[in-house]
């Protein structure tokens, strides 16, 4: 089998032979921002999207990425091309603060960028025929509308998620719901699609999802009370590497019917119908002159 390729700081290496630096303010201090994309027929899924998020989240914390868009994307085409014959992907894009000046300090023009690649991984199809559980846990990121590399809590709550049978960590503020470990969520209540608006990361998915529920429900970004969340009528999570999970449960509490709902089950199938027809769209030939 040949050797998965890794994108590093312009050059496409053996994944063995990618190394970066003990000096490097990501390995330092956690100091540098992440993108997790996946990918349909070779064609990065939404890449304009997360590179417009990619370019936000460093410009908050002052970070020079090194490549240009066009080199990052080509890059992820080849990646997946060769990490992974052109089927799904999982894809991470990584930029920290380079090597670091006095052990703390960021000098512009140093960074470290990467990019990864390696076949797409799918959850268990119970899980989007049954539905999944969550567990709670008060807890609001710093910096939220930053993709950054600190998942301290996440990782650290791995056993505890895992222990208690559910998919994801349903981060909590007081009484409101605000985001998962590695997802977005939703809730429908009356027919109406429902998801937080502030104090969140808004994922792409979470984007394609509004997109698609506008063709057919109301939708409302807003603050979504815990209360609000135990009382709905379905809910759901979304991430690039899961697609849209139908949530059935919360900290053992049952949500709605306690199956998945008809809006969940009709969303799961436009954004499959859209994914589907995302890579031709994408890769059909210009009509221009």
């Amino acid at each position: 089998m040949t050797d998965p390729l890794c994108y590093l700081n312009g050059a496409l290496l053996s994944l063995g032979e990618a190394k970066v630096g003990v000096l490097d303010l990501g390995i330092l201090r956690g100091f540098g921002i992440y993108e997790g994309l996946t990918s349909f027929s070779g064609e990065p899924f939404r890449f304009d999207d997360h590179w417009e998020r990619f370019q936000k989240s460093a410009d908050m914390l002052g970070l020079t990425i090194p490549h240009t868009k066009d080199e990052a994307e080509n890059a992820m085409r080849t990646l997946i091309g060769h990490n992974t014959d052109g089927t799904r992907a999982s894809l991470r894009m990584l930029l920290t603060g380079g090597e670091a000046l006095g052990g703390l300090e960021h000098v512009p023009g140093r960074e470290t960028f990467f990019i990864t690649a390696a076949p797409h991984t799918p959850l268990p199809s119970e899980l989007y025929e049954r539905g999944a559980s969550l567990i709670t846990h008060e807890y609001q990121r710093f910096m939220p509308e930053v993709k950054s590399i600190h998942y301290i809590t996440a990782v650290m709550l791995q056993e505890k998620r895992k222990a208690a049978g559910a998919i994801e960590i349903l981060y909590t503020n007081g009484n409101r719901a605000l985001e998962c470990a590695t997802s977005n969520v939703f809730i429908v209540k009356n027919g109406t699609v429902i998801t937080p608006d502030a104090d969140v990361l808004k994922g792409i998915t979470r984007k394609v999802v509004l997109e698609r529920a506008r063709e057919a429900y109301q939708t409302l970004e807003q603050a979504l009370p815990l209360f609000a969340f135990f009382d709905a009528d379905e809910a759901f999570i979304t991430s690039s590497f899961k697609d849209i999970v139908p949530v059935v449960s919360v900290d053992g509490r049952t949500i709605g019917s306690g199956a998945p709902g008809p809006v969940t089950r009709d969303l799961i199938a436009r954004f499959a119908r859209y994914t589907g027809s995302y890579a031709a769209k994408a890769n059909a030939p210009s009509n221009g002159a």
